[in-house]
């Protein structure tokens, strides 16, 4: 692998736009042409980044999805038109900002509805909204006893075009998960009455397990965020569109320092590593300041030269070690890979996670913006 373009940090996250766009046409072609794609570009579009994902698949997919009004409103500021369903809960002092940035809005609860219906009313504007019905995941939403209540109350607002109902699935990684099953029943009886009482609604349960594993789950649109960037919630689909589905997401480096070290001396805070023999170390700039963990101090991998090695000693804040042996060869702005392929050689996110005994999307986040993305 070589780097894309001159470095402004040493560090980089490479991004391969054409395996994207490969997993979001697979993911289209699996759930038939009927189906939206909802593209979730939350948390940094997953670690990827906001704005340079954005652009890229918005050709490619029919909605893009965030947490929050800074997200969507920064997706508006850099010329993004497609519309962009927040996910999170608003304030009433956000509104203005959800509306002025045309961005549609859910809504949880009738308290909500009303701050809205108060604020439109006042402006005479129009709000578009998503209904989050709680189908089993007890986090946010209104119950399924009391979803079609709030329906009716919001259809009968005409400053609130009910743009879409959708719910979360709550285990579709585990595929043996009769939960699943209860939840798209649930939603399957809602949909069809908000169905019955506006046709055009578009009614979304699928995350990326149930975009995987339960095509009864599909409705009229999917939201596949892990999957979309390559990574399976649970075991790998091996067929046809499925099993084209790969990684975008590649961290490289390059080798900043090089020393021997004797014998006998303990390598970073703690001395948590010490050398057997006169060694040659080096020295990465990268550390948990950039969100590569602490957690995989003695235990991460990197790739130098064709070899694979272990990280050694305790990882800091912005630089880390790795001894590569008495004959082991390296030398000033090598490149290191830290997760990726370099010849027959990979390091993989899920085996960074286990290691972390945490979940691929929990290290992806981490990364932050200190780590320029490069998309080729």
């Amino acid at each position: 692998m070589i780097f894309k373009r001159l470095f402004v940090h040493p560090t980089q996250i490479l991004i391969n736009s054409q395996q994207l766009i490969g997993n979001l046409n697979a993911i289209k072609q699996h759930v038939g042409a009927k189906v939206k794609l909802c593209l979730p570009v939350k948390a940094n579009a997953y670690g990827h980044g906001l704005s340079g994902i954005s652009k890229l698949v918005e050709l490619y997919v029919d909605y893009l999805a965030v947490s929050c009004l800074d997200e969507g409103s920064l997706l508006r500021n850099i010329g993004i038109k497609k519309p962009i369903l927040v996910f999170g809960a608003f304030d009433e002092e956000q509104i203005a900002g959800l509306i002025n940035h045309d961005l549609e809005v859910t809504i949880s609860s009738q308290y909500k509805a009303q701050l809205l219906i108060k604020f439109c009313e006042m402006h005479r504007v129009i709000c578009k909204v998503h209904i989050k019905i709680d189908s089993g995941m007890n986090r946010v939403g209104v119950r399924s006893s009391s979803a079609a209540a709030l329906i009716y109350y919001v259809l009968a607002h005409p400053c609130l075009d009910l743009c879409g109902v959708y719910s979360h699935l709550a285990a579709s990684d585990e595929v043996d998960n009769q939960l699943t099953l209860v939840q798209i029943e649930q939603f399957r009886v809602l949909a069809q009455y908000v169905k019955e009482q506006k046709p055009d609604v578009i009614c979304h349960l699928a995350n990326s397990g149930g975009v995987a594993y339960f095509a009864e789950s599909h409705f009229d649109m999917v939201r596949p965020g892990l999957l979309s960037y390559g990574y399976f919630p649970a075991h790998p689909i091996n067929t046809l569109p499925l099993s084209s589905i790969q990684p975008c997401f590649s961290l490289i480096t390059r080798v900043s320092y090089f020393k021997v070290v004797y014998a006998n001396s303990g390598i970073s805070y703690n001395h948590r590593y010490k050398t057997t023999c006169d060694t040659r170390v080096v020295t990465l700039p990268i550390g948990y300041g950039d969100g590569y963990r602490r957690g995989l101090s003695n235990l991460g991998e990197v790739i130098i030269r064709g070899h694979k090695y272990i990280i050694s000693g305790t990882i800091c804040m912005d630089m880390l070690m790795v001894d590569i042996g008495a004959n082991g060869e390296a030398y000033v702005g090598d490149e290191v890979v830290l997760i990726g392929s370099s010849g027959e050689l990979e390091i993989t996110l899920a085996s960074m996670a286990e290691k972390l005994n945490t979940i691929v999307y929990e290290v992806l986040v981490g990364f932050n913006e200190r780590i320029p993305r490069v998309y080729y």
